[in-house]
């Protein structure tokens, strides 16, 4: 590992810059805006999981006092989308068909919430009900309900992935493993709901406010959608409470806004229930995943074959790229020379999933984590000998062609183990348990997976009095970002973190950017602003050069907002030298920097051979748990999370994110989970749908193994998804650690775990009378 060297603002302890403005109420959030004329809007869905639309009456609800607009699919442009868009399917209104409980059949605009509410009541639909197929395993069936007429089997698309040579490696193998795991979709659950305002202009030009994570992405897809030149369409992003990947794409609810306000000549609000975010928003896609791994006697791992099994939904998102990120996960942790995966998408007649923190990886690692523990039991090895065996290392490249250029993987392992006392408690009696899982993700994006890149563009300017603004594509909403660009600009041009803004928010002004996903800001954005602030450094220091009278070879040092020459005692003040620039130069100081990272491209499409990500985030959490024999409830004890960060730019929104992170992968391990029945979700609510809350949560530790990554700013990596995606295996290999009972399918409720004691018990007590 390389030394840290001595930085002013790199690895500082500092409070997000919004922390006050959030917490005070000063924060202003889209539902918090209203503009003059503003109306209501409201959507009618359908109450059927598959049927054909005969006929819609609007005319008493088009007459209803108070009610500006009624839209049908009559009264859009018609144009279906998805998030890629070789394979839209979707339109904002349905015009003949609907294919899940909640598609989007026609809309309203009133004065007030009521009346729109009122007037959805007079809306008259006319169906012919279709058989509705609901289980993935079920809908690729021959014979089971087709849901779209040209899809065969209900798969749209069938992705295979084959490196090295798996046949050989089971065939040397001493013994097989073959188990299935079952994960659920999860809502995203953001505290603020997904909601927008449309406005147009007597131009025709549109103003849209939106809660997103991704203002260039909304800007672009509306524009497909709405027939609307993108120059027209000016996308606002108001603070964003929660996004979590699921408001990086435009929802149905988006373009029907702005149809609704085309219609009524006025500005117009939706708002989503809690209701319509539990039940037609886009969440982690359920997964069934058969898994076979061959291991020698010793506990090296020879070969991997998985089949992923993803239930699509009722329209195409993003499946194809979640679903083989699922595969590549599986395929690349740990060091395994041949990798065999299969990704399936099946249509069903649910709810569609989206992208949702984690990519696929929360239930690749659910899957191999689980078994890995399953591994070593056979083995006689301790599971954590097992995953030291088999980590990745600095300098690997898998089979499947990517370049680990930093990896922390074993010392996560080590520490995470030492920390939550592993080997005093692997044998602890009353039902008490430790595990431990290990983590693979991106650290920094991913080119390929969109097929539109991996980049990121920062505009810079040095004001005259010597502070700076920042001008980034990506959003932060609540991680911190603005924050950590802040200081990494501060670092370069030694400007104290109060005279830097970061603007972020409107489309009218940002350059084209990737958007907020894929934990990519701290490196893609990073390596931009870190570029565009060397850039003016080396103006600024041009202007020092000529005030101070000194030749080409002299050197400074930015510190406190002035530029220090080394080795003399005399400085000038940061804004001295940016109004030399104008007014001797005739040029303020500026900047412009694109960063997509050298050393990464889109894998082959063929065979998905190639280095996808500049750099690969590592992790490993263990858990403590402890269980009631009676209820089958599980209490966590405490989490120890251990993650490469490369360098923690700032620690203390690095442990703000993996605390997060850990809460969320808590809640996917023993609560969270869409529950259907007959297409139609019956927990809707945070009643039923329980997420966790700060008093729940155990103690935890993290700890920030700093592997200097080689390419990112400072070293730094993205931390945003890897702290939730270890947690559900730890939990469940604890839970078997104090159990003996090995739970296959998320969340791990009180139930499963009964009936698999009540079983065991039964075994146990058979195997006893027999002997």
């Amino acid at each position: 590992m390389a030394t840290n060297p001595a930085y002013s603002a790199i690895g500082k302890r500092l409070p997000k810059q919004d922390s006050e403005s959030l917490v005070t109420g000063e924060a202003k959030y889209l539902d918090d805006l209203k503009l003059p004329g503003m109306l209501y809007g409201r959507i009618f869905r359908s109450p059927h999981p598959h049927a054909l639309i005969k006929r819609i009456n609007t005319a008493a609800a088009e007459s209803l006092p108070g009610v500006k607009a009624v839209i049908t699919a009559d009264d859009t442009e018609k144009v279906k989308f998805c998030h890629l868009p070789v394979t839209p399917n979707k339109l904002a209104l349905n015009d003949e068909k609907v294919r899940f409980v909640g598609d989007e059949v026609a809309a309203v605009a009133a004065v007030d919430w009521e009346t729109a509410d009122k007037a959805l009541g007079l809306i008259e639909v006319e169906y012919e009900l279709l058989p509705a197929v609901f289980d993935p395993l079920e809908a690729m069936q021959p014979g089971a309900p087709q849901i779209y007429e040209d899809c065969d089997n209900n798969i749209p698309a069938r992705i295979a992935r084959n490196f090295g040579d798996v046949d050989k490696g089971f065939a040397e193998a001493d013994y097989i493993f073959e188990d299935t795991y079952k994960t659920p979709l999860i809502p995203a659950c953001s505290i603020e709901p997904h909601c927008c305002i449309a406005s147009f202009d007597h131009l025709g030009n549109l103003t849209f406010w939106v809660s997103t994570q991704n203002p260039n992405n909304y800007q672009k897809a509306l524009s497909q959608v709405l027939k609307i030149p993108q120059n027209r369409i000016r996308v606002i992003r108001p603070k964003v409470g929660g996004a979590f990947g699921n408001k990086s794409v435009i929802l149905p609810m988006d373009p029907i806004a702005a149809f609704l306000a085309k219609k009524a000549g006025q500005p117009v609000k939706l708002v989503n229930s809690r209701e319509e975010e539990f039940t037609t928003t886009r969440g982690r896609y359920a997964m069934v995943i058969q898994l076979k791994t061959g291991v020698s006697r010793d506990g090296k791992l020879l070969a991997r074959e998985a089949k992923v099994i993803t239930n699509n939904g009722a329209y195409n998102n993003k499946a194809t790229g979640i679903s083989l990120l699922t595969s590549n996960r599986i395929g690349n942790l740990y060091r395994i020379p041949n990798s065999r995966t299969e990704a399936i998408i099946v249509y069903t007649n649910t709810q569609y999933g989206g992208a949702m923190r984690g990519w696929g990886g929360p239930q690749a690692h659910f899957a191999v984590e689980s078994q890995m523990d399953t591994i070593a039991e056979k083995l006689g090895m301790d599971p954590l000998e097992l995953r030291l065996k088999n980590a990745n290392q600095t300098g690997d490249t898998t089979p499947w062609g990517w370049l680990i250029a930093s990896c922390g993987l074993s010392e996560c392992l080590e520490q995470a183990a030492e920390k939550i006392g592993w080997q005093e408690k692997r044998n602890l009696s009353g039902l008490r348990g430790v595990g431990i899982a290990s983590v693979l993700h991106t650290g920094s994006g991913s080119a390929g997976t969109h097929g539109a890149g991996n980049f990121s563009e920062v505009l810079l300017k040095v004001y005259s009095d010597g502070a700076v603004g920042l001008i980034v594509g990506e959003s932060d909403i609540g991680q911190g970002s603005d924050t950590v660009l802040s200081q990494i600009a501060s670092e370069v041009l030694g400007v104290p973190l109060n005279k830097i803004t970061v603007a972020s928010e409107d489309t009218n002004f940002t350059p084209p950017s990737m958007g907020t996903w894929g934990s990519k800001v701290t490196f893609i954005s990073g390596n931009a602003v870190k570029m565009a602030a060397e850039d003016a450094r080396l103006q600024l220091a041009a202007a020092a050069k000529r005030i101070l009278e000194v030749g080409d070879d002299a050197r400074f040092a930015f510190v406190d907002s002035r530029i220090h020459l080394e080795g003399s005692g005399q400085s000038i003040g940061i804004e001295e030298a940016s109004n030399y620039c104008v007014q001797k130069f005739g040029k303020p100081v500026t900047a412009k920097a694109v960063y997509e990272p050298p050393n990464a491209n889109p894998p082959d499409p063929k065979t998905g051979f190639g280095n996808y990500c500049p750099t690969y985030a590592f992790g490993a959490q263990a858990a403590e748990v402890e269980v009631d024999p009676e209820t089958g409830r599980v209490k966590v004890l405490r989490i120890v999370a251990a993650h490469d960060v490369g360098k923690a730019i700032n620690p203390l929104l690095v442990e703000g994110q993996i605390q997060g992170g850990v809460a969320q992968g808590m809640g996917y391990a023993l609560f969270e989970g869409a529950r259907e029945k007959d297409g139609r979700v019956v927990n809707d609510n945070f009643t039923t749908n329980k997420i966790l809350n700060a008093t729940e949560m155990p103690w935890m530790e993290e700890i920030l193994v700093e592997t200097l990554d080689p390419h990112g700013p400072f070293n730094a990596k993205g931390i945003g998804e890897p702290p939730l995606i270890a947690t559900a295996p730890a939990i469940a290999n604890a839970v078997y650690n104090a159990t003996g009972v090995r739970i296959k399918e998320l969340p791990i409720t009180p139930d499963k775990i009964l009936r698999e004691l009540i079983i065991k018990r039964e075994a146990e007590g058979c195997s006893s009378e027999k002997e």
